[in-house]
């Protein structure tokens, strides 16, 4: 989600507590908005963007559910609500991320809940995020004066560099939607970040909050996605113009181990990009994505789509000579290399491939 032109305009902070017993602790209810000066405002703005923005690692998902005590129901409220009526609004939404931590068990910590509204994009669209923070040592009970948390406690926990925001979701209202429509997958885009979600175990990590809590689900679109950003990626790699046959078969290669082989259940576009792109190109694979219409945040890898062309890894070469194997065999063991030939008739000197391949030739009868 490109989130320019980002305005928060409220912020109020809740706090709720580890489960301790099996009688949930109610959280702590704000009666005041949180209202930062004018640095410290850009420094959450930014947060925001870090978090939820098209450079993060959000994972974009749909709402599952959709009854109207649900949590995107609850969002779709209070979005519009007065500064009066979304103090409690706001509170109903700590409420009821304290009961899905409370059913999850003992394992997972109390901290702030951060709700916040504002408007972004060029045409003023609605956001409306919450932010769940961990209270380090030292912040283990945070005064409230006069109905809201201490000011000086929430600036060092939500603004400092080493601080992270541990759970994050963002409902961004759409460009285009139908009002009349009653799914509000319609009208919202819902973008969650969490620090473990794009580790190997990070779905199970997180269920409690993209499930339990905020009734989201990874989109059943994922295979789609996944070939999509497949066919997108390789078109770019080999229409790169500065780059040899050589590094695009490499890139390639590298595309196809990065989705068979990769341990995360994520695909992250810009991470890849990142990983196996020279900075002077990645702008342009950003564009290259977002002309295909491919997602810049992560989003759940799925490779029933593309499974015939991951299990072999062809090139071919200008007299039609062709070479297959798996992306495991072509990274390890076969070595290409482009090499001078001999000149030609017309006192050309061609390009020529040398190929190592570590292993025995056999000649099957």
């Amino acid at each position: 989600m490109n989130l320019t032109n980002l305005t928060v305009n409220r912020i109020i902070i809740h706090q709720i507590f580890q489960k301790t017993s099996d009688t949930m602790t109610p959280p702590e209810k704000s009666t005041e908005y949180t209202r930062f000066d004018i640095k410290a405002q850009m420094d959450f703005d930014s947060r925001v963007v870090g978090a939820l923005g098209s450079d993060s690692k959000a994972v974009s998902m749909e709402i599952v559910d959709l009854d109207e005590k649900g949590l995107a129901a609850l969002i779709n409220k209070a979005v519009d609500d007065s500064d009066t009526d979304f103090i409690n609004s706001s509170f109903d939404i700590a409420h009821k991320l304290a009961r899905a931590q409370f059913e999850k068990g003992r394992a997972i910590g109390g901290g702030i809940v951060v709700v916040f509204t504002g408007t972004y994009g060029a045409a003023d669209k609605k956001i409306l995020g919450i932010m769940k923070a961990d209270i380090h040592s030292g912040y283990e009970k945070v005064k409230t004066i006069n109905g809201q948390i201490s000011l000086k406690h929430i600036e060092d926990l939500l603004l400092t560099p080493s601080s992270r925001l541990y759970k994050t979701v963002g409902f961004c209202e759409k460009d285009e939607y139908d009002p009349l429509s009653l799914n509000l997958n319609d009208k919202w885009s819902v973008l969650i970040s969490d620090n473990q979600i794009s580790q190997m175990d990070g779905k199970a990590a997180a269920e409690y909050f993209y499930s339990t809590f905020a009734g989201c689900g990874y989109p059943e679109t994922s295979a789609r996605t996944t070939k999509f950003f497949y066919d997108a990626t390789k078109s770019f790699i080999l229409n790169l113009e500065n780059k040899t046959s050589e590094e695009k078969y490499e890139l390639t290669n590298a595309l196809t181990t990065y989705l068979k082989l990769g341990q995360s259940s994520l695909v992250n576009p810009i991470d890849f990009a990142e990983s196996f792109f020279g900075k002077e190109i990645i702008d342009d694979y950003r564009s290259h994505l977002k002309a295909n219409q491919i997602p810049l945040t992560s989003f759940t890898k799925d490779v029933e789509h593309i499974k015939n062309q991951l299990k072999l890894h062809k090139v071919t070469f200008s007299n039609n000579v062709k070479i297959e194997a798996d992306p495991d065999t072509f990274k390890n063991d076969i070595l290409m290399e482009t090499i001078e030939g001999d000149i030609d008739a017309n006192g050309t000197t061609p390009e020529w491939t040398k190929i190592i391949i570590k292993s025995k030739l056999i000649i099957k009868k």
